[in-house]
């Protein structure tokens, strides 16, 4: 594709795509923290820690550190820091536009694969969140364009940036590789150094203990054929027409320079359903689906125009209503956020599922005399016996035993754990928590 053919996407058009996917972002995201990562990532920030996910997310933590550093109040850090992520990663509907008219589709199928991104249900979530895996999207697309120019400096620079924002960008490579044919080497040489640099500059802080403990919850949560099938209804959930239109284009065996880059999305989406963690939530996918479906899908709808902007806007106008629970998580995470300041000195705390948002809640009310029980990977083996020896070094213990406290099935008995050790002892409320005194 010449560089002229690009220039038929005008830049009022991309302008419009971007303000788009922030106006469908803010019309259907969640305005609080649902996602364990976010609340994490929010801390982090403010503390200047470091991840422990897999190369510890440097380049996001980093940008999220100097925006709060123009002097953010850190009681309004999650509310600046979900803005400004949902405004870089919004480029990605305006950037897979671009990538789409560099790889052979017209004005009219390039503008419908930006569109059915910019009101994507599923990155409309998403991008609303302080979360790697929208903006990851936008770096992604960006360093597949600088591929499309030959331009593998850059190419190499885009994706190091990417993977150091969430790792799974790295699916990517082979697409590059192909798009930069003999050049491809170099861009692997600066993505090589690119990489070395960060991880030298913001080493991750355990990636052998991250490796060992995704194993063995891997080996401990099996696939299965549900979460399969409910990962795949997160793929759809990118944009069910988009998608199912995409699959009725591939399946005919189309040609064009685009297949480059979707085949190798449609392998890496493929892989992703096995991956047990994926049929938990939708952006697990974000990193290839749209990749893998738009432009195909894109080519069939954008002849169809009335069917389009419906296939687009009824599955947007549903999502409120689907996530009316997340609202409820936001909401009573709030909470938690600011109840924390008021448990006793020293206490141990047991928050459920709001981890995150008590270690947030600790950070901005500086109470570092806190210490937390978290389920997941954290949780004790013998929580009563943890519980109590921490009591027995003179700390109180504070746990939520509301049944809002505890959201994931998977939590059950360590909320029922938790009851347990609280119902054969005197305890205290205290903002919301059962507190066990010394």
């Amino acid at each position: 594709m010449s560089a002229s053919a690009t220039s038929t996407l005008r830049s009022r058009d991309l302008a419009g795509l971007w303000l788009l996917a922030i106006a469908a972002s803010a019309a259907v995201g969640t305005h609080g923290i649902v996602y364990w990562d976010a609340g994490d990532y929010v801390r982090l920030a403010l503390d200047g820690g470091t991840s422990g996910l897999a190369l510890g997310r440097p380049l996001f933590l980093l940008v999220s550190r100097l925006v709060l550093a123009a002097g953010v109040d850190p009681a309004h850090a999650e509310f600046v820091l979900r803005w400004f992520w949902t405004a870089v990663g919004a480029t990605a509907a305006p950037a897979l536009a671009v990538l789409a008219s560099r790889l052979d589709l017209n004005r009219s199928a390039a503008a419908a694969a930006g569109l059915a991104l910019a009101l994507s249900p599923s990155f409309a979530h998403t991008n609303h969140q302080v979360l790697t895996d929208t903006p990851a999207l936008a770096l992604s697309i960006a360093a597949l364009i600088a591929a499309t120019y030959s331009h593998a400096i850059a190419a190499g620079l885009l994706l190091a940036a990417a993977i150091a924002t969430r790792e799974t960008s790295a699916v990517h490579i082979v697409a590059i590789a192909i798009l930069l044919g003999r050049r491809a080497i170099l861009a692997m040489l600066v993505l090589a150094i690119a990489l070395a640099a960060i991880l030298l500059t913001f080493p991750p802080p355990g990636l052998a203990s991250w490796w060992q403990l995704m194993s063995q919850s891997t080996v401990a949560r099996a696939a299965t054929p549900s979460g399969v099938f409910k990962s795949w209804l997160w793929v759809l959930a990118a944009g069910p027409v988009p998608v199912v239109a995409g699959i009725f284009v591939l399946a005919r065996r189309p040609a064009g320079r685009w297949l480059v880059v979707s085949v190798p999305a449609l392998i890496a989406t493929a892989g992703l359903l096995f991956y047990p963690d994926g049929s938990f939530s939708p952006r697990y996918v974000l990193a290839t689906a749209p990749l893998a479906f738009f432009f195909a899908g894109s080519i069939w709808l954008s002849q169809r125009p009335r069917l389009f902007m419906a296939a687009l806007i009824v599955p947007l106008a549903v999502v409120p209503f689907i996530t009316a629970p997340s609202r409820v998580i936001a909401a009573y995470g709030e909470t938690v956020v600011q109840r924390i300041r008021s448990l006793p000195a020293g206490a141990i705390v047991v928050p459920g599922h709001y981890c995150p948002q008590a270690r947030l809640g600790a950070s901005i009310y500086h109470r570092s005399d806190l210490s937390m029980v978290c389920p997941g990977w954290e949780w004790p083996a013998d929580l009563s016996t943890a519980l109590d020896a921490g009591r027995a070094a003179g700390h109180p213990v504070a746990v939520d035993i509301s049944p809002d406290a505890w959201r994931d099935p998977g939590e059950t008995p360590h909320r029922d754990a938790a009851r347990q050790w609280v119902a054969g002892k005197a305890s205290d409320v205290v903002a919301g928590f059962s507190v066990v005194s010394r």
